[in-house]
């Protein structure tokens, strides 16, 4: 008589439940975040990293200097949620949205509002690259630059295809950038002046 057992797989399927816009902002009017800062991305909440001074500054700078570029043409949203897709709503550090006479009071900013992106990068560097621009290609948002404030260079991305832009170009402090909105724009006046 065989006296071998006979193992039998059970396989066990894990499933993420993925949230919606809808239910992550009633999780928000309930207070479930508390303070916390977190934004939606494909249907999963992300912690948002703290903003520390330099990270911060930049955000101040570049509002200001926009606000002096685009006078009364465009919105600009600081930090503000852009509602991409049923399942996606990140908070951008800066938006430049369509006018709009109501200023998106009845209802966050759709991804065809948006004119241009910037993300303002430090310890969110990576997460802005893999999880967000993804996002952004997908969403059709034709313009987004990623301002790494280590490396003192900014990353335009443009012409969205899938989820991902055909279009990347690197400028460095001392190079001067081509944009569809500013045309061309010296990098390193972008950047507020920095205490050491």
């Amino acid at each position: 008589m065989d006296d071998s057992k006979t193992v039998e797989r059970v396989e066990i399927s894990t499933q993420k439940h993925r949230f919606t816009v809808e239910e992550y902002h009633r999780m928000g009017d309930a207070g479930v975040f508390d303070e916390t800062r977190v934004e939606l991305i494909d249907g999963e909440i992300y912690d948002m990293s703290p903003i520390n001074s330099p990270h911060a500054g930049t955000v101040k700078f570049l509002n200001r200097l926009l606000n002096k570029w685009l006078g009364d043409k465009y919105i600009i949203g600081v930090q503000d949620p852009v509602t991409l897709d049923n399942f996606s709503e990140p908070e951008p550090d800066i938006a430049i949205l369509k006018m709009r006479e109501d200023f998106y009071t009845g209802s966050h900013p759709q991804s065809e509002d948006v004119i241009l992106i910037i993300e303002v990068a430090d310890s969110s560097l990576e997460t802005d690259k893999r999880v967000k621009l993804p996002k952004y290609a997908k969403a059709g948002i034709h313009e987004v630059w990623i301002m790494d404030i280590n490396e003192q260079c900014i990353e335009i991305h443009t012409q969205p295809w899938e989820d991902t832009y055909r279009n990347k170009n690197t400028y460095l402090l001392n190079e001067t950038m081509e944009t569809a909105l500013f045309g061309s724009v010296a990098a390193k006046d972008l950047f507020p002046k920095r205490r050491f």
